[in-house]
């Protein structure tokens, strides 16, 4: 590619209408938010130098090391509030048109309940609307693995009575966490969808043929990641057959998946196979500030590695609308926005030829 391509696709990629399905909050701070955020906790003029060093993580392992240093700076419901608030405006920077942030409710002993960590989130999603009206925003409740039965129960809880008291803004429930450790919690995960509550599961982001299985049994509405399911990539070729055969899309973080080392090279990325399987796939950044990326880049990087045409990148950013959690009247305006870019973008190239 020259370097008038790759500008080319550079800018066509950030002027792209798109669609994130796949944002962690506290992954999702940027450098610029933390320092924000590191500032307001210390009032006698502490600034940035006295971070902890925040290094991009060469593993999954490595990547969950760097989230208690992140969630040290959201742990008062107003941090909580600025963060969010703060990350919809980068998102809508980058010309995203839908966000589904997700994040797990977390209590501070005497300073935030789990429902006030919820709400503040909530709070920073309704203030949002006012300041950048041109991106549409739901909040996913995230169940961690790590944390045990009884923390997954309280949080579907409260998932279930959040999604009664805003509808427009709870949607869904995200499975995530060290996909090393704990359990997929499926039978509680079946409650929460009997409420009303749409499911993405984190899956095979390590090799576990059967919480694989009983998580594509489960028949969530979106899976993560799905790194080791294929054979090229420690997984095997009756779990990919069995992930294709189920139809469910799946949300592709490109960088994320390469900087945690779960996958050897972008080349190789399951996107390849997926893609090529015609298997419903949305492109997603996971967590932009752990990884130093942002939605443009993810589009541009699939791009370039699998040579995909812009029309194709504006038929992918369509799908992604499909698989949303919006309303089916959401999706018509989203689809609608994203349509009227790329009848204007191939207007443009047919016009310079």
């Amino acid at each position: 590619m020259s370097s008038t391509e790759k500008i080319n696709l550079d800018s066509f990629c950030r002027a792209l209408p798109k669609v994130e399905l796949h944002a962690h909050l506290n992954g999702s701070l940027s450098l610029r938010i933390m320092k924000k955020l590191y500032e307001l906790q210390h009032s006698d003029g502490r600034i940035l130098m006295d971070l902890p060093n925040i290094e991009e993580p060469n593993s999954l392992e490595e990547c969950f090391q760097l989230f208690p240093i992140v969630h040290s700076l959201t742990s008062t419901s107003e941090a909580v509030f600025i963060a969010t608030c703060d990350m919809i405006g980068e998102f809508y920077d980058d010309g995203v048109i839908y966000l589904e942030v997700r994040s797990t409710p977390r209590a501070v002993d005497g300073v935030m309940t789990k429902k006030e960590y919820v709400e503040a989130i909530i709070r920073g999603i309704i203030t949002s609307k006012n300041r950048y009206p041109e991106i549409l925003v739901k909040y996913l409740i995230s169940v961690d693995r790590m944390k045990g039965y009884e923390s997954a129960k309280q949080n579907i809880e409260l998932a279930i009575e959040m999604i009664e008291q805003y509808p427009d803004y709870v949607v869904g429930l995200d499975l995530s966490g060290d996909p090393s450790k704990g359990s997929a919690f499926l039978e509680l995960l079946e409650k929460s969808r009997k409420a009303g509550l749409k499911i993405t599961a984190h899956c095979a982001e390590v090799p576990n043929e059967i919480e694989i299985m009983d998580i594509l049994n489960f028949k969530p509405d979106r899976l993560g990641h799905c790194t080791c399911i294929h054979p090229t990539l420690n997984g095997k070729e009756e779990l990919f057959q069995r992930l294709i055969q189920s139809n469910i899309p799946i949300e592709l973080c490109l960088t994320s998946n390469i900087k945690c080392g779960t996958v050897p090279s972008y080349d190789l990325h399951q996107f390849k196979y997926l893609y090529e399987a015609g298997h419903p796939i949305c492109i997603a950044t996971d967590d932009k500030g752990v990884f130093n990326t942002s939605l443009s880049k993810e589009f541009e990087l699939a791009a370039r590695h699998f040579q995909l045409s812009q029309d194709t990148l504006c038929q992918l950013t369509i799908n992604s609308v499909k698989y949303s959690f919006a309303s089916e009247i959401e999706k018509s305006r989203l689809t609608d926005v994203i349509n009227a870019f790329r009848f204007q973008s191939v207007s443009t190239v047919s016009n310079t030829k």
